[in-house]
């Protein structure tokens, strides 16, 4: 096991990540809703440079506001409601060269349209990719535009991956399916499996297949209490 496991952000909206050979690391973090903590805390810290990969329209309207504040010096004063007020980060070091927003769904195909569903919560903010047998989710849907991992780097001319974060509601094992034959593949996966909130048989194989071909190349080195796993490639331990 890997001995310095650190934990950025809420209980909600961060993760664990090992931070060993960290400089200036470089994130993409897909699904953003509205509570960035992670993201920032990253910054503050390492001085992290953070791609924001979204498209819901909340995400949008949530980073637009944390926008208007950036510069500004707040205490951290984070709260565990799934939204936090940008007033409650500091934003003194952060900038658009350090947090960078793209307005698009991580996928397996670039260019692809595809419909996003509403919850039926209205304070919820993620939309999901599954709304078949989700009892969480309306069929209220909007359309965006897809982009793949691959993409993303050629789009920022990104060499290196530090740590790929992927909170995408029903999408991330087709993501990381097509993810793991890139040549460039990220030091860190942090992955939230959806398909852990409804236990089937079915669930459980799309599971185990798909952790047992991450473990090809990475170590599973956390998994927190929230369920959010953490995966460290292998050459990195």
């Amino acid at each position: 096991k890997n001995k310095r496991l650190k934990h950025f952000g809420t209980l909600y909206g961060g993760y664990d990540i090992s931070d060993e050979k960290f400089v200036k690391p470089i994130v993409i973090s897909c699904g953003v809703g509205e509570d960035i903590s992670f993201d920032i805390d990253l910054i503050n810290n390492y001085d992290a440079k953070v791609f924001l990969v979204d498209p819901t329209p909340r995400s949008k309207i949530y980073f637009n506001q944390v926008q208007k504040n950036f510069g500004k010096t707040f205490v951290n004063n984070y709260n565990e409601t799934g939204y936090i007020e940008p007033k409650n980060y500091n934003l003194k070091k952060i900038n658009l060269q350090n947090l960078i927003f793209l307005d698009k769904a991580i996928w397996f195909k670039n260019k692809e349209i595809i419909k996003l569903y509403f919850p039926k919560n209205p304070d919820h903010v993620s939309l999901s990719l599954n709304h078949i047998d989700n009892s969480r989710i309306t069929k209220k849907s909007i359309s965006c535009e897809t982009i793949d991992y691959q993409s993303i780097l050629n789009l920022y001319n990104i060499k290196n991956v530090d740590i790929l974060k992927l909170d995408i509601e029903g999408g991330e094992i087709k993501v990381l399916n097509s993810l793991l034959n890139s040549k460039n593949l990220p030091n860190q996966i942090l992955v939230e499996f959806d398909a852990r909130r409804t236990p089937s048989y079915k669930n459980k194989k799309k599971l185990y297949q798909i952790h047992k071909k991450i473990c090809d190349k990475y170590e599973l080195i956390n998994i927190n209490k929230k369920g959010d796993f953490t995966y460290l490639m292998k050459n990195m331990l």
